[in-house]
C-alpha cells in the first residue's frame, strides 16, 4: 500500500510541474482500488482521494494562471499523501 501512495505522490509532483501534460485520473483510480483493502485506514484513504481530486480539478487553473488556490490544492494533497505514507511506515512506538 505504501508503494501505491508513493507512486501517487510522484504523479502529483509531476502534475504540479507539468499540469498540462499530466493527468491525475490514473492516480485517483489507484487510490480507489487501495481504499477497498485499506481496512481501518479507509477514511484516511478517502481523505487522500478527496485531496488529490481537488488537485486534479485545480490542475488547469494552475497551468493557466499559477493561481494560489490551485497551488494550495496541490500542497494539501501532498501533505495528505505524506501523512498516509507515514502511517504505513514500520514505526514501533511501544516501550520495551
Amino acid at each position: 500500500m505504501k508503494e501505491v501512495l508513493q507512486r501517487v505522490k510522484e504523479q502529483l509532483e509531476q502534475s504540479f510541474h507539468e499540469p498540462q501534460s499530466t493527468s491525475l485520473d490514473g492516480a485517483i483510480h489507484e487510490l480507489e482500488r487501495l481504499k477497498a483493502s485499506a481496512g481501518d485506514k479507509r477514511q484516511m484513504i478517502e481523505d487522500v482521494i478527496r485531496a488529490v481530486t481537488h488537485a486534479r480539478n485545480a490542475r488547469m487553473e494552475l497551468a493557466a494562471s499559477g493561481d494560489e488556490s490551485a497551488t494550495n490544492a496541490f500542497a494539501e494533497a501532498y501533505r495528505a499523501l505524506d501523512q498516509a505514507i507515514e502511517s504505513y511506515s514500520d514505526v514501533d512506538n511501544d516501550p520495551v
